[in-house]
């Protein structure tokens, strides 16, 4: 059964040096996992337009609009818009459930976002995502082995990250619970769901 507890990182300022470190840790975590290589490998050629909700540092999205300058890409995070970003990023600062569904299809990218939200909340987050093509998923994997992984790597993360990694994986997924919690089946996606021994679960789906 998934647990919600509330991750540090979500309660400081975005400058706080504590904040800053942990967003580090989170990128050399990111690599270790091969989350943003697997992302980037599955995003459809023709894709017209990217949008990632929860881009947080902007990290995923910047590397992004290098790859991709023709495409047309938008990020919502509850942070404000990072200095380093390209302008031709549009960036969406607040509450996603604040903001009307986007109408203009394409891409969605949620990378380790969505366990941040109750079943209930991701149901809504569902039916915010039906216009969209693509979708592309990757969270943590809550089983056995990523948290014994994220065990070892303890003594090399700062405090912050140390204990939001327990909390995000506590708060991760089993396989089957994320395609049928956002109700995908219902929306007409057609998806396919594949998990990775470093702490990983991912769902592509697409419109059938």
């Amino acid at each position: 059964m998934r647990k919600l507890t509330p991750e540090l990182l979500d309660h400081l300022p975005h400058d706080d040096p504590g904040a800053m470190r942990s967003r580090s840790d989170l990128r050399r975590i990111n690599r270790f996992m091969g989350n943003e290589g697997w992302i980037t490998s599955v995003i459809p050629k023709r894709a017209n337009h990217i949008t990632e909700i929860g881009a947080g540092d902007g990290h995923l999205i910047s590397k992004l609009s290098q790859q991709r300058p023709e495409v047309e890409i938008t990020a919502y995070d509850l942070a404000p818009r990072p200095a380093h970003l390209p302008d031709s990023v549009k960036w969406i600062e607040g509450d996603l459930f604040s903001h009307a569904h986007p109408s203009h299809g394409g891409t969605l990218i949620a990378n380790l976002f969505l366990h941040h939200f109750t079943d209930t909340q991701l149901e809504t987050l569902g039916e915010w995502m039906r216009n969209f093509k693509t979708v592309i998923i990757n969270e943590p994997l809550r089983s056995r082995l990523p948290m014994l992984l994220g065990k070892i790597a303890a003594p090399f993360v700062h405090p912050i990250t140390r204990h939001d990694m327990r909390v995000s994986i506590e708060a991760g997924f089993a396989p089957g619970e994320l395609a049928k919690t956002l109700k995908f089946e219902k929306q007409g996606f057609k998806f396919r769901e594949m998990t990775d021994w470093r702490g990983a679960i991912r769902v592509l789906a697409s419109r059938v």
